[in-house]
């Protein structure tokens, strides 16, 4: 918990037309760190299925069930409701917190077999809404990110990398960043805080580390490609096109406005829920 953390450190910048206008760098993100991007994962994850599907090799308008027939679900939940979270899957796999290890560390025993095994065959029995209404699901994520590796017989970062990253001229990131790079969260009595491990499909909902710098860049040439249009998978709140995340101890947030002249991106150590988010709100609002 974040209130047990014995040294807090924030990052953020907001750039105008091109321009630096607001910059902090906190003590743990010195040297350029390798940071855990949390739910801003899933955008990827999005623009991954958006690029299969215009190289016909995914189409979103798809039932998952043709794609991944053991999960039974009913043909209205098609690739593009997983990306849109209207699937009607919940927030999270049901009995995901079975034991203490679990409750440490939610997402580290979901490999790709455990995910085959003990998720997929009864994932319609664990639809909690309507498809077609609006539930945020990181369930119905890590299902997308198993449905591309399934269907391209490749691995969610080789595919990030292929369709996301090198086309956007995106460096410094990873999903296994070298220890050195990464900051340390010490509690009150020095102990080094343990942070979540995203294992198999659950590394295309949180899985990837980079630093502030491609946090930034990634959010430019993203949006780039379709100025004056949301991105596929982002949200929206009539001003901004944005996505947030939050993992243990770190929250990062990421935003662009409609006409892309101003970028916001966050991204902080040790501070409770919500921080990332009023301080990419009060950016915005001095942007104005």
């Amino acid at each position: 918990m974040s209130w047990l953390v014995r040294k807090k450190s924030e990052t953020y910048r907001l750039r105008v037309s091109g321009r630096i206008e607001v910059e902090r760098t906190g003590p743990l993100h010195q040297g350029e760190p390798m940071l855990e991007w949390g739910s801003v994962t899933k955008t990827v994850t999005a623009m991954i299925a958006e690029e299969l599907d215009r190289a016909g090799s995914v189409e979103l308008s798809t039932p998952v069930s043709e794609y991944l027939p053991e999960t039974g679900l009913p043909e209205a939940v098609d690739v593009r409701s997983l990306v849109e979270h209207t699937s009607g899957l919940p927030r999270l796999p049901r009995n995901i917190i079975r034991t203490r290890a679990d409750a440490q560390d939610p997402y580290a025993k979901f490999t790709s077999g455990y995910f085959d095994e003990e998720v997929l065959p009864d994932l319609s029995e664990q639809l909690c809404g309507h498809p077609g209404s609006t539930l945020y699901s990181n369930l119905g994520y890590a299902v997308l990110t198993r449905l591309l590796e399934v269907a391209t017989g490749d691995d969610w970062w080789t595919l990030a990398k292929r369709h996301v990253f090198t086309p956007l001229g995106v460096a410094n990131v990873s999903i296994c960043p070298e220890q050195q790079r990464v900051p340390v969260l010490r509690s009150w009595t020095g102990h080094i805080c343990r942070q979540w491990k995203f294992a198999g499909p659950f590394v295309g909902v949180g899985g990837l580390h980079g630093t502030h710098d491609a946090l930034e860049r990634y959010a430019i040439t993203r949006t780039q490609r379709t100025p004056g249009e949301k991105p596929f998978g982002w949200l929206d709140d009539g001003d901004l096109y944005w996505h947030d995340g939050g993992t243990l101890d770190q929250g990062t947030f990421v935003g662009v406005s409609h006409d892309g002249s101003r970028v916001i991106t966050v991204h902080t150590l040790g501070y409770n829920a919500g921080r990332v988010n009023r301080t990419a709100a009060r950016l915005n609002r001095a942007a104005r």
